[in-house]
């Protein structure tokens, strides 16, 4: 699945980084997982009765934390994005960062499943950031920056890995809950692009409706005799309900 998915990744980011306020989009998306992640590790650390691993994800927590203000940095250097737009990611920030019903996801899927996640979406954003290096995009400046993020990634590849191999040897079936989690997130990603293209796609039939049906209708509408008139002055509010009666 890695070669089909760089192959995805090679030609989406050359279409989605050059489109005119795509990258500040992106990395503003980019800010908010990070962000969500920290919260993630952060139960991790008060949950996990190991504590080797709660040195490990107490640090991941941090890193996390310091991605997120590196990519909201790179936001506001290209520009930002609108407010309404800002508002509209945030406001999904619980569900993206996995509390659902007052759980975190450490608490839903239990340590072993919690560290397959981690592994495989660590390894995705290494596999991604990787791409988007050897294609030099979006600028040298938002390079560096993933540059700099990619080496605290490749840690958390190292350690979860190594836990997820820890847990298999044991005799966890840790292959099939990677599976799962893989295409849980194949599956999500697919449900954002419908998303977006549904949005997109009633926005462009909203438009086309009104070309075609009301700004004709308006270009033929006439006044009513006499045309429009304005309302009277004096008098209070209760008065003119009442002459209206």
């Amino acid at each position: 699945m890695g070669l089909v998915r760089r192959a995805w990744l090679t030609v989406a980011s050359e279409v989605a980084w050059r489109i005119p306020g795509r990258p500040q989009r992106l990395l503003a998306a980019f800010a908010l997982a990070e962000r969500g992640s920290m919260l993630d590790m952060l139960s991790a650390v008060e949950h996990t009765e190991r504590r080797e691993l709660r040195r490990r994800y107490f640090r991941h927590a941090l890193d996390e934390a310091r991605h997120a203000t590196l990519f909201a940095g790179r936001v506001r250097a290209l520009g930002g994005v609108g407010r309404a737009e800002a508002a509209l990611e945030d406001s999904g920030q619980l569900v993206d960062a996995g509390i659902v019903g007052g759980q975190t996801l450490f608490e839903r899927l239990g340590e072993e499943e919690f560290l397959s996640f981690v592994y495989v979406a660590e390894a995705d954003a290494v596999e991604q950031f990787e791409v988007y290096l050897r294609r030099r995009l979006p600028d040298p400046e938002t390079c560096a920056t993933l540059a700099r993020i990619l080496k605290d990634e490749l840690f958390h590849v190292s350690y979860s890995r190594t836990e997820v191999e820890r847990a298999a040897a044991a005799g966890r079936p840790m292959a099939l809950s990677m599976a799962k989690h893989r295409w849980r997130r194949v599956w999500q990603g697919w449900l954002r692009f419908t998303r977006d293209f549904g949005a997109r796609m009633g926005g462009l039939w909203l438009g086309v409706a009104y070309l075609t049906v009301v700004a004709p209708f308006r270009l033929f509408a006439r006044l009513e005799p006499g045309g429009w008139q304005l309302p009277e002055r004096g008098g209070s509010t209760l008065d003119a309900a009442r002459r209206e009666s």
